[in-house]
């Protein structure tokens, strides 16, 4: 009989698509609560390092794992492991791992997409593009929330959302990542969970670029504040809720990565913002969400007659169209109006 784990709940398996910081921070929570895991990466020396380490050297070489996680890189046996997928990747290789998964995935799976952004060629929500490529898996749940990988593996107090119409999954997946310093809320509002996650990276570099500009406090406040407005109304044109941007998925994500020097985001727009150019940031920085996030949002909003001129500033900058100065200068002598 399978033991129960620090949460209470009955010890499970669990698949983690990612063996990146993020992946390996789901990882140990989920083995933390007493639960087995699996973790994929395309690299067989990290598959290599979780078996025989029982470490992340890449990512966290401080850190031991418990003995109930372990490594492959081979997607068959990683997605008949276990009825709970885990997708911890970033946003660009969700289309092209989920097509490669189809013919090894079950009806009964579920699919958790704690990964964040959109598709790259038409700006479709992943959860789009999963249930595209696998239409068999119908349960879905979509986990986000303000959870940087350092802090959840170093087992800082952390909380986040999980966003599914079906409670009994999202109960099932709370079951499975619940520890002493995890809290997992939920919602029924998976759209606008996961355009809160892929937006709140332009928002981040837009702070960012505030600070590399140094013009203080007060002008970040107000363009965090306004481009949570922005979000939400985002949100609310593509079918999710505008309540759900106020809340981990959107607000509390907005607040962590963009405010801190943790954040790739926060500190590219810094680079940015101190005249660093672009090609430049990005080869410093690696992966920057929000670069892409900024276009897509930019594009989609202009074909549903949205104002985010906030965001669309921060596209301006990063495509080259403006100068952060010009930008600020621009938002600022545009017309008054109701805040709400």
């Amino acid at each position: 009989m399978a033991n129960a784990g620090i949460s209470g709940t009955q010890a499970q398996k669990v698949a983690i698509l990612g063996g990146g910081a993020w992946g390996t921070a789901l990882a140990a929570t989920a083995a933390h609560a007493g639960h087995e895991v699996l973790v994929w990466d395309r690299d067989p020396t990290v598959a290599d390092d979780l078996n025989k380490r029982r470490q992340n050297s890449k990512r966290f070489p401080h850190i031991v794992l418990p003995q109930n996680i372990s490594g492959t890189s081979n997607l068959a046996k990683w997605a008949s492991f276990a009825e709970t997928l885990v997708v911890a990747l970033p946003s660009e290789a969700n289309a092209m791992l989920a097509s490669q998964l189809a013919a090894h995935t079950r009806p009964s799976q579920t699919l958790v997409l704690a990964a964040k952004g959109f598709r790259e060629t038409d700006g479709a929500l992943l959860s789009t593009v999963w249930r595209e490529a696998i239409p068999h898996i119908t349960q879905q749940v979509v986990l986000t929330g303000p959870t940087f990988a350092k802090e959840l593996i170093e087992q800082s107090p952390t909380a986040f959302v999980l966003a599914s119409p079906s409670e009994g999954v999202r109960e099932a997946v709370a079951a499975l990542f619940t520890t002493p310093w995890v809290r997992p809320y939920q919602g029924a509002d998976m759209v606008g969970a996961q355009v809160g996650g892929a937006i709140k990276n332009v928002l981040a570099v837009g702070a960012g670029v505030l600070e590399g500009l140094g013009l203080g406090h007060n002008a970040r406040a107000a363009m965090l504040t306004r481009g949570l407005h922005e979000m939400a109304r985002f949100a609310r044109a593509m079918g999710g809720e505008e309540r759900t941007i106020f809340g981990l998925a959107g607000m509390g994500d907005v607040m962590l990565t963009a405010t801190s020097h943790l954040s790739r985001n926060y500190r590219f727009g810094q680079l940015v913002g101190r005249g660093t150019p672009i090609a430049e940031a990005r080869l410093r920085m690696g992966t920057v969400e929000g670069l892409l996030a900024a276009r897509i949002a930019t594009v989609q909003a202009q074909s549903l007659g949205l104002d985010v001129a906030l965001i669309s500033a921060i596209d301006g900058i990063l495509h080259g169209d403006v100068t952060p100065l010009q930008a600020v200068e621009y938002l600022m002598a545009r017309p008054t109006q109701m805040e709400y």
